[in-house]
């Protein structure tokens, strides 16, 4: 499928929303993001890895979460304090970190099944705690091939973003911006997600823009698994609507480098 990325490309558009720069922490791991393997599309061309350019570019993460809307961060807060109530700093803390390492090990996993690799015994009694969400996502897995990157960092040079894509493959033939979530509560429409929609949209955005990437994509796809195991909604995001989503991410960058600029905390 031939993608129409120009949406994405427009100068007239890159430069009206030029003021508002998004910054990204990363959700993950937080060190040197590589193209999988040299059979996918390697970084570079002696297939050496792309380093996340660590205090030169504003990550998607930390754009979104410093220009979150007041009543979204009203309700984040709220909850924060009710569990710290509930379990105490130190509880809170723990429950934090464990939240994070299944994250990781689940996206270790997904890693490990799409590439389709083997992996050792350790490793694998490892996953047993993701069980529940890879029994979640086996109806989404079935219908995605043709991996072109995995846990891959991209950045948007001249808006002066970056971040690291989860994952770029084809979903029943449209080849998408794949971002995995996890959720302890089911989230069947796209409006549910928050902002997880403009992440993925200021991903496509980067990868366009990204000399490191010998292709162009215009779609996401939205996966959210459950720990119980239930059927992962999985939110295809199209050409058009993508495009609405790069739109409102343009203005969250904006907003986050007036505040930048404002001095404001980034």
């Amino acid at each position: 499928m031939e993608c129409s990325t120009t949406r994405f490309l427009e100068p007239d558009l890159r430069a009206s929303c030029l003021a508002s720069g998004w910054l990204e922490t990363e959700h993950l791991h937080g060190e040197a993001a590589t193209h999988p393997t040299s059979e996918l599309t390697p970084s570079r061309s002696d297939g050496s890895e792309i380093d996340l350019q660590k205090g030169k570019m504003a990550s998607v993460t930390t754009v979104l979460q410093q220009t979150m809307p007041l009543d979204q961060a009203f309700f984040l807060e709220r909850w924060k304090q009710q569990m710290i109530l509930e379990l105490g700093q130190e509880g809170f803390a723990e429950y934090t970190k464990q939240i994070f390492q299944q994250g990781k090990l689940f996206h270790a996993a997904l890693e490990a099944l799409l590439l389709a690799e083997e992996q050792p015994v350790k490793e694998q009694e490892d996953y047993s705690s993701s069980s529940g969400y890879l029994a979640s996502v086996q109806h989404v897995l079935q219908d995605v091939s043709g991996v072109r990157a995995i846990e891959s960092a991209i950045q948007h040079e001249a808006l002066q973003y970056q971040g690291l894509v989860d994952c770029v493959a084809e979903y029943r033939g449209t080849l998408c911006v794949i971002d995995w979530k996890t959720s302890g509560k089911p989230k069947p429409l796209l409006r549910n997600t928050f902002d997880n929609p403009l992440q993925i949209a200021a991903y496509v955005g980067a990868i366009n823009h990204d000399a490191n990437y010998d292709f162009q994509v215009d779609c996401g796809l939205l996966v959210v698994a459950y720990k119980d195991g239930s059927p992962a909604h999985a939110h295809y995001i199209d050409s058009g609507l993508c495009s609405q989503y790069w739109k409102k991410w343009l203005l969250r960058l904006e907003e986050f480098r007036e505040k930048r600029k404002d001095g404001g905390t980034v």
